[in-house]
């Protein structure tokens, strides 16, 4: 079963029920059990399973909220906590107790969508151990009521929130230097702190150091007469060994150096994917698209469009401040989460005047890398699946949010780069043969000649022959992924 379709074909199981349901998931969302049961037959009893624990509540895990929900719909709860002595961690969904989908995805949207998962049917009679687990589950688990639940509710607002640590999470690296330049690092920032930025650009201050305030930390510490490409070497070597410990910082050489900053996209993806959840793997028919629109060939940008507007003014507003006008994108995704097209990033690539001769320009002039950086520092993306064929009122969407290149993926793209300005030298004429890396030999960026329209008679680069570059197909299917994935 692909994690695409994987929360389509358990509610096209559940919904075959004719008498009874049994939904045992340790951890579970709310709106992921209610989307899982939207189509079963009324009359069909149904009995949920999961862990309350105190650590699952407090992590998020698993949701008090879901007796909300089974309250509303005359569903049965049961949960596991710390007074049972053995801990539930069947994943197991049955229909009138004799066919079950048993595997290792529990009911949340990570678990039926986006982690690698695995479901398989089995008919119960045909394992015993299974039966036996089944009932076990049940005996080891407690039914809930409006008694049991305010209990559980004051058990866990009676927990005091942990106080954040000066460093959080700072338990892996090592040696005072690094401890002393993440405690001259502005705090993590919060949603509140990126609301009102107005680009990107003017966001250091709440982000990061810049490898000069770094270098002038590690000078105070040293000995006199430390000579300047020693600690220029001693710094970044300190930068890379506090990224490579803790994964929400990152280097980025976009301020005027290399700069030690906290990652921001996973900060601002929470709150929108929180705002879209309702919408999440539903065609835009159902969830407001225009109906005249419905029948419509599939447009990415009116996609893009459509799914900003369900979200808050003061998001919308950020996701436009932080993300360049060239870094707006949709990503368009098969039934098998792969990318369907590729996306041009930057601008068009032009080698020659009108007249097909060479422009008296060197390399690097003519490969405006620049502005190409600027459309991969911290694009968004809407992300849809979509067929090809698919109209508008069809498409799914799947999410939207930023990403951001972390250091590695800056150095394939500097390799990437400097292999096409060093091909570009070696040119000594207008060339009809595309001589630049094709996608399988690129790392994350490749150059790409479009459809010639009748124009192939001209010189690559012509002004009227189209010439981009856009990242791999790994590339894409590697941002997708982290975008639609919610591990915060």
């Amino acid at each position: 079963m692909t994690e695409r379709n994987r929360i389509s074909e358990v509610k096209r199981f559940l919904s075959s029920a004719e008498d009874e349901i049994l939904i045992i998931s340790p951890y579970m969302t709310p709106s992921t059990l209610a989307e899982a049961l939207s189509e079963i037959p009324a009359g069909v009893d149904v009995t949920v399973i999961c862990s309350w624990r105190t650590g699952d509540l407090l992590f998020g895990s698993s949701k008090l909220e879901t007796y909300e929900l089974c309250q509303e719909n005359g569903w049965s709860l049961r949960v596991d906590h710390d007074g049972m002595s053995r801990t539930i961690h069947l994943k197991a969904y049955v229909v009138d107790g004799q066919m079950a989908m048993i595997g290792s995805a529990n009911m949340t949207g990570r678990g039926m969508r986006d982690n690698i998962e695995s479901l398989i049917p089995a008919p119960i009679e045909a394992h015993p151990t299974l039966a036996d687990a089944i009932e076990e589950s049940i005996a080891g688990s407690r039914p809930v009521d409006n008694e049991v639940y305010r209990q559980f509710r004051e058990h866990i607002s009676s927990i005091p929130k942990p106080e954040e640590p000066e460093i959080p999470l700072l338990t892996v690296v090592h040696g005072t230097m690094e401890l002393e330049i993440l405690r001259q690092m502005p705090p993590q920032p919060t949603l509140d702190d990126l609301l009102p930025l107005p680009s990107i650009r003017k966001a250091l201050s709440v982000r990061g150091l810049r490898f000069g305030e770094i270098r002038r930390i590690l000078r105070r510490n040293s000995t006199r007469g430390s000579a300047n490409n020693t600690i220029n070497d001693r710094t970044m070597e300190l930068m890379h060994r506090i990224v490579e410990t803790d994964s929400r910082l990152d280097i980025q050489k976009r301020y005027g150096s290399n700069c030690l900053v906290w990652k921001v996209h996973q900060i601002i993806n929470q709150e929108i994917h929180g705002q879209l959840e309702p919408y999440i793997g539903k065609p835009l028919r159902e969830i407001g698209l225009d109906e005249s629109l419905w029948d419509k060939d599939t447009n990415g940008t009116a996609v893009r469009n459509f799914c900003l507007s369900k979200l808050p003014s003061e998001i919308n507003t950020t996701i436009s401040n932080l993300s360049a006008e060239s870094a707006k994108k949709s990503l368009r995704l098969g039934e098998d989460g792969k990318p369907l097209n590729p996306t041009p990033i930057g601008p068009r690539i032009v080698l020659t005047d009108s007249e097909g001769n060479f422009l008296n320009l060197s390399p690097e002039q003519m490969l405006p890398d620049d502005e190409l950086r600027d459309s991969l520092w911290l694009p968004s993306f809407c992300i849809f699946e979509a067929n090809s064929g698919t109209k508008m009122g069809d498409v799914l969407l799947l999410g939207f949010g930023f990403w951001e290149s972390n250091y590695k993926f800056v150095q394939d793209m500097n390799e990437d780069l400097a292999d096409d300005i060093r091909i570009l030298a070696e040119q000594e004429s207008p060339f009809y043969d595309n001589p630049f890396r094709k996608e399988r030999n690129s790392k994350v960026i490749f150059t790409k000649i479009g459809d010639a329209k009748g124009n192939s008679h001209l010189p690559l680069g012509h002004p009227d022959r189209k010439m981009s570059r856009y990242l791999t197909q790994a590339a894409l299917t590697s941002i997708a992924q982290e975008i639609l994935s919610h591990d915060y």
